[in-house]
């Protein structure tokens, strides 16, 4: 089992099922929350996956309240779509994947979200030990 946790967020269907099923038999710890009213991102995972694939539902106010975020994100997006653009550029990484990717292309993007966690926490506690400030 994998001690990474992963926030899955999007719409409740068949999509984000599908990966939450794929994520699991990975091996991961996946919590999904629906975005449909979502105003900011549950805190809780230790990186986020967003399911992008849902044309029925604007994902514009989610990427906006996901640029801020610290933790690395995966964007699943058959498209660019506005949102996918939005995204592009956060300081904590983002990678995005078209959601037809194998397992090993799965692993491959979330073995990079674990690299950017633990380069994050090797940076903060370099910061921590020369400024003698704990990072809680």
């Amino acid at each position: 089992m994998n001690s990474m946790q992963i926030l899955l967020l999007g719409h409740e269907g068949s999509g984000r099922r599908g990966l939450e099923r794929t994520l699991t038999r990975l091996g991961y710890v996946v919590m999904s929350a629906d975005t449909q009213a979502m105003a900011a991102p549950p805190s809780s995972g230790d990186m986020i996956m967003v399911d992008l694939r849902d044309d029925s539902t604007p994902h514009e106010h989610l990427a906006d309240a996901l640029r801020g975020d610290g933790r690395p994100l995966v964007a699943v997006s058959d498209t660019p779509t506005d949102a996918v653009r939005r995204l592009i550029g956060r300081p904590a990484g983002t990678m995005v994947l078209t959601g037809a990717e194998s397992d090993a292309g799965y692993k491959v993007a979330l073995s990079v979200c674990q690299a950017l966690l633990r380069g994050a926490s090797a940076r903060e506690a370099q910061m921590a030990q020369e400024t003698g400030v704990v990072v809680a």
